[in-house]
């Protein structure tokens, strides 16, 4: 267990002691995974996705020799799309070829509200490259700050080692907590309740939309919207937070965001069905619609 997503990322970058070296990320991708990865000394490669995820390909073309790859295989954060069959399978041949390793980031676990949840990478891993992260910050609740790290059988003494001497982990009584809630079978009923509370409400924020707002996509638990060239996301964002609304700004996620880039993330996890009306007006007025 872990301090969150973060000590989790920060438990991997310890454990495998990467100094130096290249390190893939989605373009677009978790901006404070950027972050950590150049506080730890690596260096960047933004890598692109399209409807099939991250373009391992051009990874290839640009850094073969990458030590570490982090990627969101499940459902890309934030467009949305999982990681492809076949993509998966170029990802791990080349990771096994050249000994690097994949971080993958499984920040929804089994709450993905389109069809069933993608597999987890490691479950296609039979080299030891893949080390799967997660949390229960959107499944259960972000204030538990309760991540977790699962790793190849050879790594485990090691990880166990950092764990427990550099990355210590939220109170053992949440974690004792959280076992007996997994334990007795309530944390998949709890997630069978969440995803079709969490259906209802991303209805109900596309019909409040109504086509007036362009939807692009559904990403995470997030209705994502594009948004004119001209339209500067980080300000709309700012100018709606003010009137109450509290949506995430796109360009951030990107290295190097241009003006293709301007949308918002509209959350629908915590939205007042009764306000949809009212926020809806407020999000034009804001966008000039």
């Amino acid at each position: 267990m872990s301090n969150g997503y973060d000590g989790a990322l920060g438990l991997v970058l310890r454990a495998l002691d990467l100094k130096t070296g290249m390190a893939w990320v989605e373009e677009p991708g978790y901006p404070l995974a950027r972050v950590a990865l150049e506080l730890a000394g690596m260096t960047i490669l933004p890598v692109p996705v399209d409807t099939q995820g991250l373009v391992v390909r051009q990874g290839i073309a640009s850094a073969a020799d990458a030590a570490l790859v982090v990627v969101t295989s499940g459902q890309q954060a934030p467009l949305g799309m999982p990681l492809s069959l076949a993509r998966r399978r170029e990802l791990l041949e080349w990771a096994t070829q050249t000994r690097a390793w994949i971080i993958d980031d499984d920040y929804l676990s089994e709450l993905q509200l389109s069809g069933r949840a993608a597999p987890a990478l490691a479950s296609m891993d039979s080299h030891g490259r893949v080390i799967h992260i997660g949390s229960f910050s959107k499944t259960i609740n972000p204030a538990l700050r309760l991540g977790f790290v699962v790793v190849p059988a050879l790594l485990a003494p090691r990880f166990d080692d950092v764990a427990t001497t550099l990355c210590p982990a939220s109170a053992i009584d949440t974690q004792l907590s959280v076992a007996e809630f997994l334990r007795g079978g309530h944390y998949l009923r709890h997630l069978r309740r969440m995803k079709r509370l969490y259906v209802h409400r991303r209805d109900a924020v596309k019909k409040a939309l109504d086509g007036r707002i362009p939807i692009d996509a559904m990403a995470g638990l997030a209705v994502l919207l594009r948004l004119p060239p001209q339209v500067n996301d980080r300000e709309l964002a700012r100018n709606a937070a003010a009137v109450g609304l509290a949506p995430i700004a796109l360009s951030p996620w990107y290295s190097y965001p241009d003006e293709r880039h301007s949308g918002l993330l509209l959350g629908i996890t915590n939205i007042s069905e009764e306000k949809l009306p009212e926020h809806r007006m407020r999000l034009e007025e804001l966008i000039d619609l």
